[in-house]
């Protein structure tokens, strides 16, 4: 076809479309007022005014959001998560201050919420009977160590056969005047003894100064009886041969009798003697023996109060101690439970918390029963802060670190378990602010378990009666 037949043509169909454009209302029907429409018949009404199309667009988008939501439920999964109620905990744990003993509280040098360094004081409690027990401890073992000083010093004494030595230095933490005393004392203690031997030793000079004489006596009579027997025994025969009267001889006879009784005599004041000087130096032995056993049991006594009064003493200065109470590391002072100068605290009663410095905060949640099973190590966490709206200010994300192995027994709450998530971050956007999650604010923890698919929550119930239905016991 050729550019002029293609123009003409197209020209045709212009013409023929403005003219039926212009008679386009002539085919119309005529238009009706309401009240002749309600009169014509159904269809010729339904022709002239057709219902309005709102009716079906909605029912079809019903249907059409209703297979949607049925595909969605069959196909979609939403998280299953456990919920658990905790608090923001620092990683390594709080420091809680308590009293180790009933006392009275003498100074508070903290205040809730200040900022504290290792070693700092934070509270002083009344140190009276502490300082009085510790005085009493140190007095009994400084008496100790004198009586181990003085019974040592003794038994050397005894030992050397020498008086004894000057205590001077010799005793740990003594006075002079405790020195003095101890000196004295040792003193008299040493002179009791060496009167004691003293006396004895005199008896023994005496009994040997008794032998001595005696034994003289008995060789001089030795030395003189023959004679005296040889003179009898001449007498004797002068008697046989009637030279002598008989009083001669028996005044000679009688003489050696005489010699030999004396002899006799002596002899027993030497064995009588002997005996008493033997007896005198085993009273003197005895002396010495008891008196070293005195000063022994005395030395062994005082180093066994020693020993058990330096333990004393320790645990009377580490009481004393107890009564300044110190912060064992940076932290931050919190829950401070005195506030007057005065009051009593009792034992292992709380008096602050220190929560340390420096260390990153994690929540410790506590876990129902019914949920623990399926909650470990490793699983997402989304944690709400009670004190920020989370619909506002949003959410925390951690990880559960762990889960315990025993369950804590709570009155209301029956058998639960404590579980640690750490977070990753420890600071929430505020208003444009990035504020830091302190210690003690609660939380609630939603621990992503696991995945299920919307339409499973519907079924489950049917499913449940469906297995439990149609039975019968």
């Amino acid at each position: 076809m050729s550019n002029a037949e293609s123009t003409g043509l197209l020209q045709r169909y212009r013409r023929v479309w403005r003219q039926s454009w212009r008679n386009r209302r002539e085919m119309d029907a005529p238009k009706r007022l309401a009240h002749e429409v309600q009169f014509l018949p159904a269809a010729l009404e339904l022709q002239d005014k057709p219902s309005h199309p709102a009716p079906r667009v909605f029912m079809w988008a019903i249907m059409f959001f209703a297979a949607l939501a049925l595909l969605w439920a069959c196909l979609g999964k939403i998280d299953v998560v456990a919920t658990a109620s905790g608090k923001i905990i620092p990683s390594g744990k709080t420091k809680t201050i308590q009293s180790s003993e009933t006392a009275v509280v003498k100074a508070i040098h903290v205040r809730d919420g200040q900022s504290v360094k290792a070693g700092q004081l934070l509270l002083e409690l009344d140190s009276t009977s502490a300082d009085a027990d510790v005085g009493r401890v140190r007095s009994d073992l400084l008496a100790a160590r004198i009586d181990s000083a003085r019974a040592a010093a003794m038994l050397d004494a005894i030992n050397q056969r020498k008086p004894p030595r000057d205590l001077t230095g010799t005793i740990l933490d003594a006075d002079p005047m405790h020195v003095l005393a101890a000196e004295r004392w040792l003193q008299g203690q040493y002179q009791e003894y060496r009167s004691s031997l003293d006396l004895v030793d005199a008896e023994i000079q005496q009994r040997q100064a008794d032998i001595q004489a005696a034994r003289i006596q008995v060789m001089s009579l030795q030395k003189t009886l023959p004679i005296a027997t040889k003179l009898a025994s001449d007498y004797e025969n002068l008697l046989k041969k009637q030279y002598i009267a008989r009083h001669a001889y028996l005044e000679k006879e009688q003489a050696r009798l005489d010699l030999e009784r004396q002899l006799s005599v002596q002899q027993a004041s030497v064995l009588q003697s002997t005996a008493a000087r033997q007896e005198a130096e085993r009273r003197r032995e005895g002396v010495v023996a008891q008196t070293r056993r005195a000063m022994l049991d005395l030395l062994q006594q005082a180093d066994q109060k020693i020993a058990s009064f330096n333990q004393d003493l320790t645990k009377a200065r580490y009481q004393e101690d107890l009564t300044t109470l110190e912060a064992p590391v940076d932290g931050t002072v919190q829950q401070l439970a005195v506030h007057t100068v005065g009051g009593v605290v009792t034992p292992a009663q709380p008096l602050m918390v220190l929560v340390p410095d420096g260390q990153p905060v994690e929540v410790e949640a506590m876990l129902e029963n019914k949920d623990v099973g399926f909650v470990r190590a490793g699983q997402p966490v989304t944690v709400k802060v009670e004190t920020f709206t989370f619909t506002k200010y949003g959410t925390i994300d951690g990880e559960v670190i762990s889960v315990s192995n025993d369950a804590i027994e709570d009155e209301k709450r029956g058998l639960i378990y404590s579980s640690k998530i750490r977070l990753n971050s420890d600071t929430l956007n505020v208003n444009g602010v990035d504020i830091k999650l302190s210690p003690g604010m609660a939380v609630t923890a939603e621990v992503k378990t696991n995945k299920r698919r919307v339409i499973e929550y519907f079924l489950s119930p049917l499913q449940q009666h469906a297995s439990e239905s149609f039975r019968e016991r």
